[in-house]
This record gives C-alpha cells, sequence and structure tokens, in this order.
C-alpha cells in the first residue's frame, strides 16, 4: 500500500510541475535523495524556473527518468536529427544518465536555498561556477567509466569486487572534489563569482 501511494504521489507532482511549466511558473521545491550532494543536501531548497526558455551547459535541469523526476546538472548538449540532447549527470554519481531531448526539460533550477527560510544562492546553479562543476562532474564520470572498463577486465571474483566499488568510491571523491562550492555558496562569494560587488 505505501508503495501505491508513493507512486500516486509521484504521478500527482509530476502534473502540478507539468502545469507548472505549461505556466512558466517559478517555485521552490525541496528535492530528495544524495546525488547532487555536496552543493543539494538534506535540506536544500531548489528554485526551479519551470518552462525555462533556455538550457546551458552546467545548469541543473529538473526531468522525467522513468518514473521519477530528477534535478541533475547538464554535462554536455547535442544536436542530433536536428533535435537538441542533453546529457544530464548528477554531481555524485559516477555516470550519467541517459540523454534527454530538450522538450523533456520540465525546468531549469536557478538558486539554492538553505532549508524553507535560509540564506539564497545561485552559485553552482549558473555561469562560471556552474559550468567548472558540469566539467569536473564530466571528467569524474570519465574516470569511473575507465576504472569500469578496467574492470570488466579483472578475473570473475576480482571483477564484482571491483564493479561493485566503484560507484561508492566516485561518491566520495565527489564530495572531496565537489567541497568548497557549497561553503562559497552559503558564505555569500556568488556575489563575486558574477562579477559584482
Amino acid at each position: 500500500m505505501i508503495e501505491l501511494d508513493r507512486k500516486w504521489q509521484h504521478h500527482a507532482r509530476r502534473l502540478v510541475f507539468e502545469d507548472y511549466r505549461r505556466r512558466h511558473v517559478t517555485a521552490w521545491i525541496a528535492p530528495h535523495g544524495t546525488s547532487m550532494r555536496p552543493l543539494i543536501g538534506r535540506d536544500t531548497w531548489l528554485q526551479v524556473e519551470f518552462g525555462a526558455a533556455s538550457v546551458a551547459i552546467g545548469d541543473i535541469i529538473l526531468f522525467p527518468l522513468g518514473d521519477m523526476l530528477v534535478a541533475h546538472r547538464v554535462v554536455a548538449m547535442r544536436q542530433r536529427h536536428g533535435q537538441t540532447i542533453v546529457v544530464p549527470k548528477g554531481d555524485a554519481e559516477p555516470f550519467c544518465d541517459p540523454r534527454v531531448p530538450l522538450d523533456d526539460v520540465i525546468g531549469v533550477v536557478r538558486a539554492l536555498r538553505a532549508g524553507r527560510n535560509g540564506a539564497v544562492s545561485s552559485l553552482g546553479c549558473s555561469g562560471a561556477p556552474a559550468r567548472l562543476i558540469a566539467q569536473l562532474s564530466r571528467q569524474h564520470g570519465r574516470a569511473a567509466n575507465g576504472a569500469r572498463r578496467f574492470a570488466a577486465l579483472l578475473p570473475n571474483p576480482l571483477r564484482r569486487l571491483a564493479i561493485g566499488a566503484i560507484p561508492p568510491l566516485a561518491r566520495v571523491v565527489a564530495r572531496v572534489l565537489f567541497a568548497p562550492f557549497p561553503w562559497a555558496a552559503w558564505l555569500r562569494i556568488p556575489d563575486l563569482a558574477d562579477g559584482r560587488r
């Protein structure tokens, strides 16, 4: 029964967000999960511009992935058959998500807030800092893919152990790699990063 309730909650949330996208609403939402840590922690709220007119590398997008709605960073963009395809990846995840047509993007995260009424920051959501995080995240994913290819060459018991160790190890590396960004965001450094005083 709990699983059914959860499924209906996801479905209802998706319908609300689709309505927001149609009406170009900007709203604060509370995410769940750990795939964007450390920048987006347990008590971080996201300001989402639903139906955003533009998406760039480094932006954090909200998109459907199976039955879930996911907020991950765009690490690359491609043109395929005249259609723009984005390559999303969670900052803390070792591998990229499946490619997403630009038309499937529900919204773009424009700011973060520490808690329901906390400090607001846009650091890591757009501009040069976001592009830097995207580049680091993409290289982090390439390293994890290389490790997975190498692990596939190992004999079986060692192969299973190595492949199973890649995701948790990659999450630790991501937390260390991206640790300065949340500190900068909550210390109010984004004004300097955007070139304002």
